[in-house]
């Protein structure tokens, strides 16, 4: 029978995941929050924008549905605010269609928040630029004034033609780079978004791994608080379970054969090797225990 681990050895794993397994997912990418009217229909001009973005392959297009939504809700509803600064601490910038009632309360929202309104790039509909309206009394000077976010007046039917499509994600594009330069996020553990590529080799590690086991990983590899550790663990296991990289048991998380496929091409397969079987060790013999000293020789710190 296994032995349970101990708190002394998860830090142990956790040292061990951070500091010779973990590779940033996204190293090449940037990261950008896209919101607008319902992605699904074709017709809305986020839609349209993520049709454009898709060309580039430079990009990782997120949504406020799939990320956020399911820690909004039930027992384990988390404050819109600690979202938010989790946000702006995650995504390189945002990119926003004021289209419909919801966007409408996104965007007054994000540019109340400071951390938020200076990664905005709003692409507001040029019939309206003149409009002595409450978005552009508002909100839109919220984002103008925080120096880097920007509000850009288009026509939104330009988003159907070839030529003027490409000039407008040009126009954006040039000011992601700038925003991306001058508030740069962290490309590691302790970054929302990056904590699946933290989480997807510890369930490899520690097979049948349990939702507290992994929250108390996260804690040891971050400093993190308890809260936002359960929502960078949660948001992780909601997109590697959509991925069919792990899946669930009585028991807890395990990876299936694609997510196993999958670290073996990702991770540095020398220290997975040394971990495991630093982890069987631990689990089988019963004065051993888990050394990230017998793991790191030669990493590549």
């Amino acid at each position: 029978m296994k032995k349970a681990l101990r708190d002394d050895e998860l830090a142990e794993i956790a040292k061990i995941v951070k500091e010779t397994i973990f590779i940033p997912r996204n190293q090449k990418k940037v990261a950008v929050f896209l919101c607008g009217a319902d992605i699904r229909d074709k017709k809305t001009f986020r839609s349209k924008m993520a049709s454009i973005f898709s060309e580039y392959p430079r990009y990782e297009i997120l949504y406020p549905e799939g990320l956020f939504d399911d820690l909004l809700a039930g027992q384990g509803q988390h404050s819109l605010l600690k979202l938010e600064n989790i946000l702006a601490d995650s995504v390189d910038a945002i990119v926003l269609f004021p289209e419909s009632p919801g966007s409408f309360a996104e965007l007054g929202a994000f540019s109340n928040n400071p951390n938020l309104a200076k990664k905005m790039i709003v692409l507001a509909n040029k019939k309206f630029k003149n409009h002595k309206s409450f978005i552009n009394y508002g909100p839109n000077r919220l984002v103008r004034a925080s120096k880097t976010g920007k509000v850009i007046n288009i026509n939104y039917d330009d988003l159907d033609d070839v030529d003027e499509k490409h000039k407008i994600y040009r126009r954006v594009n040039d000011y992601i780079t700038k925003i991306k330069k001058k508030h740069p996020v962290k490309q590691d553990v302790t970054n929302i978004l990056e904590a699946e590529n933290f989480i997807l080799p510890c369930i490899y590690l520690i097979d049948e791994v349990n939702n507290v086991t992994l929250y108390q990983l996260i804690e040891h590899a971050t400093s993190h608080d308890k809260t936002l550790c359960e929502i960078a663990t949660k948001s992780s296991l909601g997109r590697l379970t959509a991925n069919r990289l792990i899946t669930r048991t009585p028991l807890g998380y395990k990876v299936t054969s694609a997510g196993a496929e999958y670290v073996r091409e990702t991770f540095y397969d020398k220290f997975l090797d040394r971990a495991r079987i630093e982890l069987l060790n631990a689990q089988n013999r019963r004065n051993s225990r888990v050394k990230y000293d017998r793991v790191s020789q030669g990493a590549h710190l």
